[in-house]
């Protein structure tokens, strides 16, 4: 049976259908943990997500996320409105109105897709947000597919602090985080780069080469053809160091 607000255990719960697989059952637990980090991430001041711990209520298909007892609560009231929001303009077919980074739109796609079950079988499975219960369907990810389908590619630049350097498939790759954006975007790179790369390791830099967009104007990845390093803050003349340099006249 469907749940009830009164058996809800906190104000963030997944609740997932019966007569569900351990795979799809482990596939929309992980799908829902990343979708509430990742909208703590992007939201919480200099990047600390916010902590939770996860409570599961017996017999039943409800999996519960509390927040740590130090947690903001200005920063925790935000993460319960866009979690909300965001799925609300996804079932409208708003997906640049819902202001979704990548990852969490991913994570909604991987949710969205579980309530399609083997053979046409539909799995109820909706998320409650302060007990109020928000219902998920495979519309959620054929808007996500649909979207992500127009985008585009062009040359430019991307700048940001270098965190990951790894060879994936085949394929050099780095990952940089985009500061005003809060994104990751994926960086490919040649074997002749790879000495640079490393020489930027968790700096700040500007990456040159062909990006491709989101239809929104997000950045997805860029094929690297050039990095250089970024000043620090601190590394930037101050005002007063400018003012001495410059020659004002009256």
């Amino acid at each position: 049976m469907p749940a009830t607000p009164d058996i809800i255990p906190t104000d963030m719960t997944l609740e997932i259908g019966e007569d569900v697989s351990p795979e799809r059952f482990m596939a929309a637990t992980r799908a829902f943990f990343g979708y509430v980090h990742e909208i703590g991430r992007t939201l919480a001041p200099n990047g600390e997500t916010p902590a939770w711990t996860v409570l599961v209520r017996e017999g039943s298909g409800l999996i519960a996320m509390s927040p740590a007892p130090d947690t903001a609560p200005e920063i925790l009231q935000e993460v319960y409105s866009k979690s909300e929001e965001g799925i609300g303009h996804l079932v409208r077919g708003q997906v640049e109105e819902s202001n979704l980074s990548e990852p969490a739109l991913k994570h909604l796609r991987s949710l969205s897709e579980i309530t399609e079950g083997p053979r046409g079988h539909s799995i109820p499975v909706q998320i409650w947000v302060k007990r109020n219960p928000i219902p998920l369907n495979r519309e959620i990810a054929r808007v996500i597919k649909d979207d992500w389908r127009v985008d585009y590619s062009d040359h430019g630049t991307i700048e940001g602090r270098l965190e990951t350097i790894q060879d994936k498939d085949g394929r050099l790759q780095l990952q940089i985080r985009d500061v005003l954006l809060r994104e990751v975007v994926k960086c490919y790179f040649p074997e002749e780069m790879l000495e640079s790369v490393f020489a930027n390791f968790r700096k700040r830099v500007e990456i040159a080469g062909v990006i491709h967009y989101r239809r929104n104007g997000v950045p997805i990845s860029i094929k690297v053809e050039h990095i250089d390093t970024v000043p620090e803050d601190h590394e930037l003349p101050t005002p007063e160091d400018v003012r001495g340099i410059l020659k004002i006249t009256p």
